[in-house]
């Protein structure tokens, strides 16, 4: 990796569970809202192999922002959230920040074990597709697939997902939007056979020809079970990146079904950064400071989105090209400003969303953490006001 400021050693090594360890970044010199350079701390942050899931931390190594801001990243690649929070709530947690796609962000409210807390808000991603085999939805006239194709081409089919990650509550969101305008008899229902999936959700009815069986599938996987043509194929599927990129770009006869913009506004959720709560409280300089080097990269990526998504491609050693940033909205300055302006800005809204979402998966028995005590944005709130571009 090339470096234009002083040479930094970066260490890879083996974490608990596998995955990819990375530390330091280039110097950003002459930063005026950055502190005085002085010596580094450790923090263990998470991040996604994706576009959104790696980008900021991807940035703030590459233009030094975490070394200008005192922070020695110890950066661990992930490959799915519920791994990422075993990780950060364990008695002897081995991460202390990271990011999380919507899917398992019930963790920060539920109020057993080890606390997380949400910390900063990074993307309304649109990294969940539903994807299919050509041929099995139908375009209307306008060459589009609305809920009325959805709905007919969804009835009776099985679709292949990782149910305990975004796409599991992605998929519950577009079935409730398609069934809307539907007499209960008529509309949509899930089964699967892990139970764990259907926690909190009532089926609207019981008819064989309405019924979508929800099959658990490793996102991984996702693009080959799509490419095979043997006894056992995926024809219906929701993935996150980059599974439905690497989908579209090499299976020929698989299309876009449905994304973002088929889900209705307060079914739109954000992704955001989770941090160990006794480590946000115990150690509040350093989680500041930490927290100000994501939101500068923040606002560096959404001026600069092809070379942040290079530069996760990098960090995450996936080929040029492979992280589209148009499968994410990202933020910049403004939209930071504007939707944290108050408690009743648009970027609460997207949040308080996720949280009503999250509610049904909190352990049978407890209370849910109250949205203000999942919530620390306390120092992502002065970033805001005291950085900018």
């Amino acid at each position: 990796m090339k470096r234009t400021g002083t040479l930094l050693l970066v260490l890879l090594i083996a974490v608990a569970f596998g995955t990819q360890v990375w530390a330091g970044g280039q110097s950003a010199s002459g930063s005026a809202s950055a502190p005085a350079a002085k010596p580094l701390t450790k923090v263990n942050v998470g991040v996604h192999r994706n576009g959104a899931g790696a980008s900021a931390v991807a940035v703030a190594l590459e233009k030094g922002f975490f070394k200008d801001y005192g922070i020695d990243a110890q950066v661990t690649i992930v490959e799915s959230g519920p791994v990422e929070m075993a990780a950060m709530r364990a008695d002897t947690p081995t991460l202390d920040i990271g990011y999380i796609g919507p899917g398992v962000a019930w963790n920060p409210i539920d109020p057993t074990g080890n606390s997380l807390s949400f910390v900063f808000f990074d993307d309304l991603g649109n990294s969940e597709r539903l994807l299919a085999k050509k041929g099995i939805f139908t375009r209307n006239s306008s060459g589009q697939f609305d809920y009325p194709a959805l709905y007919n081409g969804l009835k009776g089919k099985t679709v292949y997902l990782e149910i305990g990650t975004t796409p599991g509550g992605w998929f519950k969101n577009l079935v409730d939007a398609i069934n809307q305008g539907y007499a209960a008899g008529d509309q949509l229902w899930l089964q699967c056979e892990d139970s764990s999936y259907l926690a909190g959700y009532t089926a609207p009815n019981s008819n064989p020809a309405n019924k979508v069986l929800v099959v658990n599938y490793a996102n991984a996987n996702l693009p080959a079970g799509m490419a095979s043509a043997g006894s056992v194929t995926v024809d219906i599927a929701v993935g996150f990146e980059p599974a439905p990129s690497t989908i579209l770009k090499n299976v020929s006869n698989a299309e876009m079904v449905a994304d973002i913009n088929n889900l209705p506004k307060d079914k739109v959720f954000p992704a955001t950064f989770l941090a160990n709560t006794k480590w946000l409280t115990s150690n509040p300089d350093l989680a500041k400071n930490c927290i100000y080097a994501i939101y500068k990269a923040a606002q560096w990526r959404a001026a600069n989105l092809d070379e942040s998504m290079r530069a996760a491609e990098r960090l995450c050693a996936m080929p040029e090209g492979t992280f589209v940033a148009n499968a994410y909205f990202f933020p910049g300055t403004a939209e930071y400003k504007a939707w944290f302006a108050d408690t009743n800005s648009a970027g609460y809204g997207y949040l308080r969303s996720l949280y009503n979402s999250s509610v049904p998966n909190i352990p049978k028995g407890a209370t849910p953490k109250a949205f203000e005590q999942a919530v620390d944005f306390t120092y992502m709130l002065q970033a805001i006001k005291e950085i900018s571009n």
